[in-house]
């Protein structure tokens, strides 16, 4: 109150002080009337004097006088409009205004600024927003003046978006996420878009407008660049909010997160991306987006896969009455597929996050206890039959495991066709299966990525939309989008398009090779994808080759939680989208078409992967090949991982070592611990008639063939040797198997 005094007493006239003293002394002596008195006086003869007019006012508001204090500011708006204290007081208005919950002397400012009279009312918001410097200000002065004066809106909206579009573009051009793209979007947009005073000029579609009442209508394609803009700013909060935490200065200087935490506490994106998008629908006349908009609605928990058989609908619905309309029914129906265009779009920017976002594992923070694994996405015919991580027992501690009645069959000879080449079977129907080592991943993830594919080849193929969506990713520059990688590699694998995945991957691997700040869990998942595409593509070698190369990342550090006590993983199956749930919860043979799985980037399942990629690469090799001593016994340590899962492929290849004589494998020793494959070998052994080189060097100085009658020392080390791998029969095999794959990968590679 003191600063206001002397501020009021600097424009009072000395010959005024006197008087104005007297009613300060009368209200504090607790006489307003008595003050009150003193200022008629005052102003009656000094009727032009502001300090006068002023104190009178102070008077009036202190005691919250609505009407009176209304009239008296009113008067001195009129006397004194450039006064600086005046437009302070204009400043409390709109503060009062514009706050959503106000105090008790909040509502009073509230309630005396619409005692005013509206042509007063208006003329002091569009004075206050001339007088604006900053841009923001003056924006959210205009804002209000079309809240309270919605009449106002076709002379003033549309310039207000120009010159926040254009306050953007200089000092934000390329930030989505700024103050004055939150303006536009939350606060400018949706106040225009609801507004019947805003008009959309359709008249090349439905004729002219003859309404004279209608306000001057603004351009359909106007209105397009608003929800463009919009949809970007909404998927960037959406998207960034993950990235925050990280301090990667590439995200620090472009996100505010402010405006990004404002959006995610509010409504959150999605929601209010999907309310503007119905705006713009009504205004558009998107009467088909209008009719579904309760079906597209994310408030309403339908699943992605609902609203993409709605969108889809209508999409096949306008293309049948494209075929039949006449021809001034075309550009009609034009506008009604951009409607579509743009609720695809934004369900297949949603569908694509919501997938990554899990698949990347951003839904979690990492614990202090352990790591985090990304999941990745492979096809499950590299090891049809391995399905999961290793078996049910663990996978060293098979003998007390009855063993089943050993039986002869036939070889396998690798998956019956060849997928690199096998075109059709690529194009067949993909099924998908979520590992329950992924942990509590939501059912409907796997439908969200069939959405979004789906959605992707409609917009990427339609003529109607593909024009549009390229420049709207270019725009966007989504190639920049971290994340949307994931998605790229992962549609072109679920579409079998292995070639493509390939080129894909190995540019990947380069760019994140030369990254060192790239995370070791990125270049897992590529290696794992390249394997399978490489394996899919026949090419064994690089298969091997990738395999091998992610299994190296573990070795060099711990992974807390993946204690390697390989189980057989249990698994969500996820199926096409005309399924159901029902239908679709028992894996076996009646799943016609590709199986795909989702699985951890753990040392477990990237172990269980390389296990039945070579399993397969190398019964191919066996089956076509001559006689090869180093492929058997790789494959007899290879089959140990998930035992008894492939015991009858172990006991074909016993006969194929009794049909050929022998076997020459001088580290079976340094890799077989399983119980029943040595009671095998012991067996095989008693009978003279088979040649076994077997035991390495470091025995016995010189390697000893095992035959009738020759060199007991042989039988010595061999007995050995046997007996001590029986002895650790109980130990896990996992230890073995890494030094298996450290010490034979060149082995491994050229076999």
């Amino acid at each position: 109150m003191a600063a206001e005094e002397d501020v009021t007493m600097a424009d009072v006239d000395c010959s005024t002080q006197w008087l104005v003293e007297r009613a300060r002394q009368s209200l504090k002596e607790n006489n307003p009337y008595e003050a009150k008195a003193w200022l008629i006086t005052a102003k009656t003869l000094y009727p032009k004097d502001f300090g006068l007019q002023y104190e009178a006012y102070t008077i009036e508001r202190n005691a919250e006088r609505v009407q009176e204090s209304a009239n008296l500011f009113y008067i001195m708006f009129e006397q004194f409009p450039d006064s600086n204290i005046l437009w302070k007081e204009v400043a409390s208005f709109t503060d009062a205004l514009e706050s959503e919950v106000t105090d008790q002397h909040g509502k009073f400012l509230t309630d005396m600024f619409s005692s005013l009279p509206q042509h007063a009312q208006r003329e002091i918001l569009l004075k206050a927003a001339g007088r604006c410097k900053d841009c923001i200000e003056k924006c959210r002065m205009m804002l209000l003046l079309m809240r309270r004066f919605p009449d106002v809106i076709p002379k003033n909206g549309v310039a207000l978006t120009e010159m926040l579009i254009d306050a953007e573009n200089s000092e934000y051009p390329d930030a989505p996420v700024n103050p004055y793209r939150k303006l536009l979007v939350c606060d400018v947009l949706p106040h225009l878009l609801a507004s019947d005073n805003m008009a959309v000029d359709t008249s090349s579609a439905n004729g002219s407008q003859d309404d004279e009442d209608c306000a001057p209508g603004i351009s359909l394609p106007q209105v397009y660049k608003w929800l463009e803009l919009s949809i970007h700013f909404y998927v960037s909060c959406a998207t960034a909010h993950n990235f925050l935490s990280e301090n990667s200065d590439a995200q620090h200087g472009i996100i505010d997160t402010s405006i990004v935490a404002e959006v995610l506490d509010g409504k959150g994106p999605w929601v209010a991306l999907h309310e503007l998008f119905y705006l713009t629908a009504q205004k558009c006349g998107w009467a088909e987006i209008c009719r579904i908009h309760d079906r597209l609605d994310p408030k309403k928990y339908r699943s992605s896969n609902d609203h993409w058989a709605s969108i889809s609908e209508l999409h096949y619905k306008l293309k049948r009455m494209s075929k039949h309309s006449l021809e001034e029914g075309t550009e009609e129906e034009m506008i009604e597929k951009t409607g579509v265009m743009f609720a695809a779009i934004i369900l297949f920017l949603q569908t694509v996050w919501e997938y990554c976002r899990v698949v990347n594992r951003l839904d979690l923070v990492s614990a202090s206890s352990g790591l985090v694994f990304p999941l990745v996405l492979i096809e499950d015919s590299v090891n049809e039959n391995h399905q999961s991580s290793a078996s049910s027992n663990s996978a060293g501690g098979g003998s007390n495991s009855p063993a089943p009645k050993k039986k002869k069959r036939k070889l396998a000879s690798g998956r019956p066709g060849s997928p690199g080449k096998d075109d059709s079977k690529n194009k067949q129907p993909a099924n998908i299966i979520i590992d329950k080592n992924c942990g509590s991943v939501s059912q409907n993830l796997s439908d969200d990525f069939i959405v979004s594919v789906e959605a992707w080849h409609l917009l990427n193929t339609h003529t109607d939309y593909k024009n549009d969506f390229t420049r709207l990713l270019d725009e966007w520059e989504v190639d920049q989008w971290n994340w949307m990688g994931t998605f790229e590699v992962d549609r072109l694998i679920y579409k079998g398009k292995y070639k493509k995945a390939v080129e894909f991957l190995q540019e990947q691997k380069r760019s994140l090779e030369k990254d060192a700040s790239a995370n070791q869990e990125s270049l897992i998942r590529g290696a794992i994808q390249l394997s399978c595409s490489y394996f899919h593509l026949d090419d064994h070698k690089k298969a091997c080759e990738e395999a091998l190369y992610a299994l190296n990342f573990f070795s060099s550090r711990a992974s807390p939680g993946d204690n390697m006590a390989l189980k057989r993983s249990s698994s969500i199956h996820q199926g096409k989208l005309d399924k159901s749930a029902n239908e679709l919860s028992i894996l076996g043979s009646s799943h016609s078409g590709r199986c795909l799985r989702l699985i951890q980037c753990s040392e477990t399942e990237v172990l269980s992967l390389t296990v039945g990629l070579l399993l397969s690469s190398l019964k191919q090799r066996l089956a076509t090949g001559g006689r090869n001593d180093t492929l058997l016994g790789h494959l007899i340590v290879l089959l140990q991982f998930g035992w008894p899962r492939e015991e009858g492929t172990f006991y074909e290849l016993l006969d194929k070592i009794r049909d050929q004589g022998g076997l020459k494998y001088r580290v079976f020793f340094n890799y077989v611990n399983n119980i029943d494959i040595l009671e095998e070998f012991a067996h095989l052994y008693s009978d003279d008639t088979f040649n076994l080189d077997l035991v390495p060097h470091s025995t016995t100085g010189s390697s000893r063939a095992v035959t009738r009658g020759v060199n007991k020392g042989a039988k010595e080390d061999f007995r050995a040797a046997l007996e001590r791998q029986v002895a650790r029969s109980d130990d896990s095999f996992e230890p073995l198997l890494r030094a298996f794959f450290q010490n034979e990968r060149e082995s491994l590679i050229l076999s």
